[in-house]
């Protein structure tokens, strides 16, 4: 998980980081255990702060457990990603795309980066430049087919 928080600052770069991600709230999986490294940089300067959910209570995650859903749709569990078609960092673009295009009805019916588009402008566009990209709302696909090679 580290090395993920690694790349989205390196992305976004470090003062929209520290703007957009002041705090990380996840589970106590073995993934999320370096949370001093996840909370401050190889400088000693701090990025963010992680906090831990009280066990078997993932409804304090809120919306990112239903993401989480959605991303089995297309990558469903026990799933060998490689032979689905998931190879790079392109293909797994493609997924978050979809994801995040997907209407939300705790959203209006708009997706989550409709909004992001209209609340950060520029924090879209360094998602678009990194390739994740808004898909129209008839063309989202939630099914292993979309990266089926």
């Amino acid at each position: 998980m580290l090395d993920g928080i690694d790349l989205l600052e390196s992305i976004i770069g470090a003062e929209l980081f520290n703007t957009e991600v002041q705090i990380l709230l996840t589970d106590r999986g073995s993934e999320f255990t370096a949370a001093d490294a996840m909370e401050i940089r190889g400088d000693e300067t701090r990025r963010t702060s992680v906090y831990y959910c009280d066990p078997l209570q993932s409804c304090q995650k809120g919306s990112l457990e239903n993401n989480h859903i959605e991303l089995r749709y297309i990558c469903p569990s026990g799933t060998d990603l490689r032979k689905l078609g998931l190879l790079d960092q392109s293909d797994l673009n493609t997924v978050i795309s979809h994801v995040n295009s997907s209407p939300k009805e705790k959203l209006n019916g708009k997706s989550p980066i409709e909004y992001l588009e209209f609340l950060n402008p520029l924090l879209f566009k360094k998602f678009y430049d990194f390739g994740v990209t808004k898909i129209d709302k008839d063309k989202v696909i939630l099914k292993p087919y979309l990266i089926k090679k």
